[in-house]
């Protein structure tokens, strides 16, 4: 049986796309329609599931993310963020919440901290570490009630999902309407740096990063779940100096940022 499937783009539903380049024995396309980029033929959802399920967190990665100051500085930055497009907090759901650093600040912020990851390894390290509110697995194996959650957050996550429309559906009919505030952060598909290096730059890993979206085309596919007002955030450069050389990297990461040619990009939807 082929580990391969071939599909359609995910936002206007053709099978119209040329060839971008290879990386790893797999093409990556753009549509002609919406300008997505994105791996066609791709590996199957059953092969990707199986990794992220069983392999995803090896120990000595729990170990470097929750002992990396880094992780907990990028962590704090997006937390901040948030809390200025929702200052309300409230119920939050972290979609693909990994060992648990984000929601474990956000808890000690008064948050109402709930996770779900499909990693056997991540999510238990969330439970027993922290004492985390995290369930093993998929959004449709929660069956969460309908609008049950103020926010919801997906950070490098979106990229890595198999049926993007049918998950993006179960965030819609769980988040609150109206009030609530979807979050989104992936790498940038039309970043400076992804025009300069192509294949070569470094998120593109076409076996687990299906898709590589941009400020114009997450926007398009939130628009065809609903999603009505929504505005995109500013990611910032974090260290742990913060001596001149950083300080004029964070400026030229902002000023990249501010037109959409960051190395990422967030964005808040309701």
């Amino acid at each position: 049986m082929s580990t391969l499937e071939h599909i359609n783009c995910p936002i206007c539903d053709q099978d119209d796309a040329e060839l971008l380049f290879d990386k790893d024995s797999l093409p990556v396309v753009i549509c002609k329609q919406c300008r997505l980029r994105y791996v066609n033929p791709r590996v199957n959802r059953q092969t990707l599931e199986t990794a992220y399920t069983e392999t995803y967190y090896p120990p000595d990665k729990v170990e470097r993310i929750h002992t990396g100051s880094m992780e907990w500085l990028q962590m704090t930055e997006r937390l901040t963020e948030l809390e200025k497009h929702h200052p309300g907090k409230g119920r939050l759901l972290d979609v693909g919440c990994g060992i648990g650093t984000f929601l474990h600040l956000a808890s000690e912020q008064g948050w109402q901290s709930h996770g779900i990851d499909p990693s056997k390894s991540g999510s238990a390290f969330a439970q027993e570490k922290y004492k985390l509110n995290v369930q093993c697995g998929y959004i449709f194996d929660a069956d969460f009630p309908s609008a049950y959650f103020d926010t919801i957050t997906l950070y490098h996550v979106l990229e890595h999902i198999s049926e993007l429309n049918p998950f993006l559906s179960e965030l819609r009919r769980v988040l609150k309407p109206k009030t609530g505030t979807l979050v989104i952060e992936v790498p940038n598909g039309e970043s400076l740096q992804s025009r300069r290096q192509k294949a070569d730059w470094p998120y593109v890993h076409p076996h687990d990063h299906l898709y590589y979206f941009s400020a114009h085309s997450l926007p398009k596919l939130l628009q065809k779940h609903g999603f009505r007002d929504i505005t995109m955030g500013k990611p910032k450069r974090v260290s742990t100096t913060t001596d001149i050389r950083f300080m004029l990297r964070q400026a030229a990461t902002a000023m990249l940022v501010k037109v959409h040619l960051g190395t990422v990009i967030r964005v808040y939807a309701s």
